[in-house]
C-alpha cells in the first residue's frame, strides 16, 4: 500500500492552483541543526543513537544560493573580540534532553547530550573556499533499550562525534567540492532535510545500518542538479578497521528550490558489527525519493530496496508536513512500511508517527512525538513509544 502512494506521488502532481511558496528561507548567516536525538534502533537493534547523533548545517556541501532551510538558531556566542577571524564563524554550545516510554518496557529512557557546534566559512579575494564543520556530544543515556554497539550496556557515557569534517569548495565554483571527515550519508530524504538532533527522522539510520562515517565525498550543483558521492570506513562513530568494513554511498537529486524534487540513491558496503561473524554485514540498497513543497504544506516520499547479506529488504515511507501559524512551528504525521525476508518467510513493521516542533525562540526548541506499531515484526506486540525532547543552544 504505502509503495503505492510513493509510485503515485512520484507520477501525478498535487493540484497546480496550491501555492509555490513553501516557506523555506534562504538564510545569509550560518545555519544549525536541531536536536540532538535517539532513534528506535536499526534493525539488529545496534544504532539506537545513529538516527540523531550526526548531522550536518542544511546545505553545507552546496553554495550559500542553494540552502533553503530554515534555522532558527543563526547566532551562538558573541566572537567581535576574535576579530578577522570571527568573520562566517558560529560556535554555541547545545544542551538537550530526551524522555521517552514505550508501552511493552513500561519503562523511561532518558538521554542527555553536552555538545559544541563550530561551523565556520572560509572565504578569499575569489570568494568562498571552504567549510569546516566540527560537531560533538558527551552523550549519556540511562535504561536506553536497545543501544549502538560503541556503549558498553543501556546506562553509559560515550564521546560521539557528530560531524567533524572539511569540505574544500574553491575548484569549480560549487560544481565540484571534496568533503573529508566525518560525513553524513548521501542517501534519500535526509539530503533535503535535516532531521539531525531532532524526534523526527526519515530513517535513515535504520534503513541503511549507519548514519555518519569517516571518509570522503565528492559533491556539488551541477545545472540544476545536486550529487553528493562518497567513500566511508563503514564503522560509523568510531575509526574500526576489524573485518576490512567500507561503504560506498550517493545520491544525485533535482535541485531543492524547486516544488517538485526527485532523486536517486545508492548503498553499498560492509558495516563493522563486533558482535557478528566476520564483523561486518553486507548491505546493499537503491533508493528512490519523491518531494513536494507548497505554501505551508510539504509531501515527502522515499522507498529503497536491496539486500542484508542474503535477506531481502524494501522500505518506505511518506511524510505530511504542516507549518500552520510561521516557520518555527511543524506538525507532521508519517506512515511507514519495513519489510525483510528471514528464510524462507517476510516480516513486515507498519508504523505510524505524529510529532510537533516548536522553536520557541532563539534558544528553545521544544517538541514531542507518538510512535505507533500497527504492525510488528515477527508477530511481536504492536507496541507505541511516546518521545518528549527539551533543546537549549547558546
Amino acid at each position: 500500500m504505502i509503495a503505492t502512494l510513493q509510485v503515485a506521488l512520484l507520477l501525478f502532481p498535487p493540484c497546480a492552483g496550491l501555492s509555490t511558496d513553501f516557506g523555506f528561507q534562504h538564510q545569509p548567516a550560518i545555519h544549525a541543526t536541531l536536536l540532538p536525538s535517539l532513534q528506535e534502533g536499526p534493525a539488529g537493534g545496534d544504532a539506537v543513537l545513529q538516527e540523531s547523533l550526526t548531522g550536518a548545517p542544511p546545505g553545507s556541501g552546496l553554495p550559500e544560493s542553494a540552502w533553503t532551510v530554515y534555522d532558527p538558531f543563526p547566532s551562538g556566542l558573541p566572537l567581535d573580540w576574535l576579530g578577522p577571524l570571527a568573520d562566517n564563524l558560529r560556535f554555541t554550545f547545545d544542551l538537550s534532553a530526551r524522555f521517552e516510554w514505550n508501552s511493552e518496557r513500561r519503562e523511561w529512557g532518558i538521554s542527555q547530550f553536552y555538545g559544541f557546534d563550530l561551523y565556520k566559512v572560509f572565504s578569499g579575494k575569489e570568494g568562498d573556499w571552504g567549510i569546516l564543520l566540527l560537531q560533538g556530544f558527551a552523550t549519556r543515556i540511562n535504561n536506553v533499550q536497545p543501544h549502538p554497539w560503541f556503549f558498553d550496556g543501556p546506562t553509559d557515557w560515550e564521546f560521539v562525534y557528530r560531524i567533524f569534517n572539511f569540505n574544500y569548495t574553491g575548484l569549480a565554483g560549487g560544481r565540484f567540492n571534496v568533503k573529508v571527515g566525518h560525513f553524513e550519508m548521501p542517501f534519500g530524504l535526509e539530503m533535503l532535510l535535516d532531521t539531525n538532533g531532532t524526534l523526527r527522522n526519515v530513517d535513515t539510520a535504520r534503513n541503511l545500518g549507519i548514519k555518519a562515517d569517516w571518509g570522503v565525498t565528492f559533491n556539488g550543483v551541477i545545472d540544476h542538479f545536486e550529487y553528493e558521492v562518497g567513500l566511508g570506513r563503514g564503522s560509523g562513530n568510531e575509526w574500526r578497521s576489524a573485518g576490512s568494513p567500507y561503504e560506498f554511498v550517493g545520491r544525485i537529486g533535482t535541485a531543492r528550490e524547486e516544488n517538485w524534487v526527485f532523486g536517486l540513491s545508492g548503498f553499498y558496503g560492509n558495516l563493522y558489527r563486533p558482535e557478528v561473524p566476520g564483523n561486518t554485514i553486507h548491505r546493499r540498497r537503491i533508493g528512490l525519493d519523491a518531494s513536494w513543497f507548497g505554501g505551508p504544506v510539504d509531501v515527502m516520499s522515499q522507498v529503497s530496496f536491496g539486500l542484508d547479506d542474503d535477506n531481502t529488504v524494501v522500505n518506505s515511507l511518506i511524510e505530511l508536513g504542516w507549518r500552520p501559524f510561521s516557520e518555527g512551528f511543524l506538525l507532521y504525521t508519517q506512515l511507514r512500511q519495513d519489510s525483510r525476508q528471514f528464510d524462507p518467510d517476510w516480516s513486515t513493521q507498519i508504523q505510524t508517527r505524529l510529532g510537533f516542533q516548536w522553536a520557541v525562540d532563539r534558544h528553545w526548541v521544544l517538541s514531542a512525538e507518538w510512535v505507533q506499531n500497527l504492525v510488528n515484526f515477527e508477530n511481536q506486540p504492536a507496541d507505541s513509544t511516546i518521545r518528549l525532547q527539551a533543546r537549549f543552544r547558546f
